[in-house]
């Protein structure tokens, strides 16, 4: 593993995008400090407990497979180092899939569809998403990647780069599995409104927020001992606060085996999780790509830890495709979750908003 030094991070970047080769930066919640991985020629194998970044789709496939960058090159560096580094979108974003965004009055239809489901005992919950298609004028996405971590220094922020196929932007809240030692912890996140809201929580929020924890819940005790959970509190990310409770154990099994049982969580999907996977592929018009997937550092320092894929957005060349969505349950109102939907949206746009807009 080669350490850069902080006057050679944009050689190295510069290195990794002529020889195609991946690459990421991530800041982790409530640090200051900047991470940065890539992958030489010359990089060793691929190992279970090597050290690196993984990036994992919602669903693999031949087009989104599971992803996991080396740590053949690394470095610590802090923001103001990034102002050297230099990368040009056009030159390492992949071809615009043309994925087709919902207009408002279609997604509002999906939501109504959702609710008949589930009031038909089809579903208890699904999460239905939808994309906000944007243009960019900025070329720089470190420059975006910097933004995101001056304005939410409680998320995790990452600039994740597969030079000619694919670069995505992350500004999530939400830990989906942290490792240190046997000690497993996660977090149950759901429910939306703005943060500055003086409105009480409604019950729509309050149990759309405890089938998560229940399913989390009873992951952990099949899959640990010694289990606990805080109470819930409001989490909040930006401009949109959630209710939040903190889950803890000690694992006896494996943690590839409480991912499994894990991922993806109602908090992305729905339940029954099957049949909530089976409405999303039938009902949402995009292809989800890596948004509700998982990413994050793997064994660094004795530690790893894995964030859900929310508030990011592929980039292109002069564009972007944001992901947004939300949990429908029997009492959602379309209108309102439509409304979330452009709340979520400002954590991106929101921080770009001299250089993007929505289309």
């Amino acid at each position: 593993m080669t350490q850069t030094g902080k006057n050679n991070i944009n050689a190295v970047v510069q290195e990794c995008i002529k020889d195609k080769l991946p690459f990421v930066f991530y800041r982790l919640p409530g640090n200051q400090g900047i991470h940065f991985m890539g992958e030489r020629k010359d990089g060793a194998i691929k190992e279970a407990q090597a050290q690196g970044f993984m990036f994992n789709p919602l669903l693999r496939s031949d087009k989104t497979p599971a992803q996991f960058i080396r740590k053949d090159i690394y470095d610590a560096c802090i923001l103001e180092d990034l102002l050297d580094v230099k990368m040009d979108i056009a030159t390492i974003c992949g071809e615009d899939s043309a994925n087709i965004k919902a207009t408002r009055e279609e997604y509002i239809e999906q939501v109504k569809k959702a609710v008949k489901a589930i009031k038909q005992e089809k579903l208890e919950k699904v999460v239905l998403s939808r994309i906000e298609k944007a243009t960019v004028t900025e070329k720089n996405p470190v420059n975006f990647f910097a933004a995101l971590c001056k304005r939410y220094p409680s998320a995790f922020i990452s600039l994740v780069v597969f030079p000619g196929k694919t670069v995505w932007l992350t500004a999530t809240p939400e830990l989906l599995v942290s490792l240190e030692g046997d000690t497993v912890r996660s977090v149950s996140i759901a429910g939306t409104k703005p943060a500055d809201s003086k409105v009480a929580w409604g019950e729509k929020e309050k149990i759309e927020q405890q089938m998560v924890t229940d399913y989390i819940y009873k992951v952990f005790v099949n899959n640990c001992v010694d289990v606990e959970s805080s109470g819930t509190e409001d989490l909040v990310a930006g401009n949109v606060a959630h209710l939040r409770t903190a889950i803890s154990g000690t694992l006896n099994t494996g943690m590839y085996q409480l991912l499994y049982d894990l991922h993806p969580t109602p908090a992305v999907c729905g339940l029954p999780k099957d049949s909530a996977l089976e409405f999303i592929r039938e009902t949402e018009k995009h292809d989800r790509k890596y948004y509700t997937g998982y990413l994050g550092p793997c064994n660094m320092n004795g530690k790893t830890e894995w964030y859900v894929n929310l508030r990011c957005a592929e980039l292109f060349n002069g564009r972007a495709n944001l992901f947004i969505g939300g949990g429908i349950t029997a009492d959602s109102e379309p209108e309102k979750e439509w409304n979330e939907t452009i709340l979520k949206a400002q954590t991106l746009l929101s921080v770009i908003a001299p250089t993007i807009k929505a289309v």
